[in-house]
């Protein structure tokens, strides 16, 4: 089961996973434990809940008069992609990948790594764990060595 909840600390929408007991915002890194979040919408289908969030943006009812907060920095996943493009080497890259989502809360999820890289992060992440940049501690869960 799947929800979209508001960043308490940028008001993004974004998709949770349930099953996860908490998550990073991938706008602006703000951990949050699922048990306290407000579930805006909830379904078993991922695709139904991204059409709804991205329809969100233009639907501002839906976040009860709220205005999205304008992030302090610069968009973490945008600097993360460039950083990724501007790196030659391979190894490098993916060392960066793997600091950079483990800095919030020193792991990080697939789904973290689709976030920022959607058409790659399955290759992202086994040749992480290929080349002992990072280790599963748990199932889905992967620290830096």
């Amino acid at each position: 089961m799947f929800a979209i909840i508001l960043c308490s600390g940028c008001g993004n929408p974004r998709m949770i996973d349930l099953a996860s007991t908490a998550s990073s915002c991938p706008r602006c890194g703000k951990s949050v434990e699922h048990s306290r979040a407000k579930l805006h919408l909830r379904s078993d289908d991922q695709g139904e809940l991204r059409a709804a969030m991205w329809s969100l943006h233009s639907t501002p009812e839906f976040i009860e008069g709220r205005e999205p907060k304008k992030p302090t920095s610069t968009d973490p996943i945008l600097k993360l992609q460039r950083d990724f493009e501007r790196i030659a080497d391979p190894e490098e890259r993916l060392a960066h990948v793997a600091d950079v989502l483990c800095a919030p809360g020193g792991h990080f999820s697939k789904e973290d790594v689709r976030n920022v890289f959607p058409e790659t992060f399955e290759d992202l992440v086994k040749g992480m764990l290929e080349l002992g940049i990072v280790f599963e501690p748990r199932a889905g869960r992967y620290q830096r060595i």
